[in-house]
C-alpha cells in the first residue's frame, strides 16, 4: 500500500457523511464476498460479526443465502452462498448505463466474466477483469442504491487496488469511471471525485493475485488486535502509519483471505 504510505491526504481525509441515497456515477457502490458452504457462509459471518457493529439481514437458499450487514440500519456489506465462492471481496462500481459501462470496460481491455445480468428489481449486475488482472463488479441501481454509509466506523473507509502495475490499472479507471487520476508524487496514485480521494493503486509486495481491496473503519486497533485472534484469524501487519489514520492487515479464518481495517474517529490506536 505504497499509495497509502507516501499520499499526503491519505484515506481519513473525508469526514462521515450522512446517510446514502444514491452514489455518483463510477463510485464505489457496493463489497460483496461470496463463499462455497453453508458453514462457511456462518462462520464468516461470525467472525465479521465480532470484528464490526453489524447487524444482518439473512437471505434464504432462493437467493443463494445472500445477506446483508447493516450498520445503523444501512447495507455496507454483502455475503452470498454458492459454488465456486473462494471468500474474495469484490468491489463494485455505480453505473447509469451497465452495458455501456460493459462496452466501454472492454474497449478499455478488460475480460468479461459475467455479462450485465437482471437481479430481480434490485438493479443490473455484470463481473470482469481489468487489464492486470483485478476482478470488479458494476451495480446499476433499480430498487437498492448500495451502501447506505460511509466513511464511518463499521463503514467502508476507502478502497486500494493492488497489483504489479499501478500505473496501467490507474489509467484504466479513470478512462472507465470519468474521475481523476492524480499522482502527488512519484510513487502515489490516487482516483479521485472532484476533491474527494477515494481510491489508491498500489505496487504489489507480495506474489498474490491483483485484487481490490475494500478498507473499512473501525473504532479502534486495539480491539480488533485482541478480537482477530480470539476468533481465529491472524494478524498479519497489526499497525501500519497512514496520513491520519493506522491500518491493520489480517486473514480471515475461513479462506485465509487478507482483510484491512484502517482507524477512525479520535481514537487513532
Amino acid at each position: 500500500m505504497n499509495s497509502l504510505l507516501t499520499s499526503r491526504r491519505g484515506p481519513c481525509h473525508a469526514k462521515a457523511m450522512p446517510k446514502l441515497t444514491t452514489h455518483e456515477n463510477g463510485m464505489p457502490i457496493w463489497v460483496d464476498v461470496m463463499v462455497e458452504t453453508p458453514e462457511q457462509h456462518y462462520e464468516l459471518r461470525a467472525f465479521l460479526s465480532a470484528l464490526f457493529d453489524w447487524t444482518w439481514d439473512l437471505g434464504g437458499p432462493e437467493i443463494g443465502s445472500y445477506s446483508l450487514a447493516l450498520h445503523d440500519g444501512a447495507p455496507v456489506f454483502g455475503l452470498g452462498q454458492g459454488e465456486g465462492g473462494q471468500g474474495v471481496a469484490t468491489t463494485y462500481f455505480a453505473t447509469r448505463a451497465i452495458d455501456d459501462t460493459v462496452e466501454q470496460a472492454v474497449a478499455l481491455g478488460a475480460t468479461i466474466i459475467m455479462p450485465a445480468t437482471p437481479v430481480m428489481e434490485l438493479g443490473s449486475m455484470a463481473w470482469l477483469v481489468d487489464p492486470v488482472g483485478a476482478t470488479f463488479g458494476l451495480w446499476q441501481p433499480g430498487t437498492f442504491q448500495g451502501f447506505g454509509a460511509a466513511y464511518e466506523p463499521d463503514a467502508p473507509g476507502w478502497f486500494d487496488h493492488v497489483s504489479t502495475s499501478p500505473e496501467r490499472a490507474g489509467e484504466f479507471y479513470a478512462d472507465l469511471t470519468g474521475h481523476q487520476l492524480a499522482s502527488p508524487d512519484p510513487r502515489t496514485r490516487i482516483l479521485k471525485n472532484g476533491e474527494q480521494w477515494f481510491a489508491s493503486f498500489s505496487h504489489s509486495q507480495t506474489d498474490e493475485e491483483p485484487r481490490w481491496v475494500p478498507i473499512f473503519v473501525v473504532d479502534s486497533l486495539k480491539r480488533i488486535h485482541e478480537v482477530v485472534p480470539r476468533h481465529g484469524g491472524a494478524i498479519v501487519i497489526d499497525e501500519m502509519p497512514v496520513p491520519g489514520s493506522f491500518l491493520c492487515v489480517f486473514r480471515e479464518p475461513v479462506y485465509g483471505t487478507l482483510m484491512t481495517v484502517m482507524s477512525g474517529g479520535s481514537d487513532l490506536t
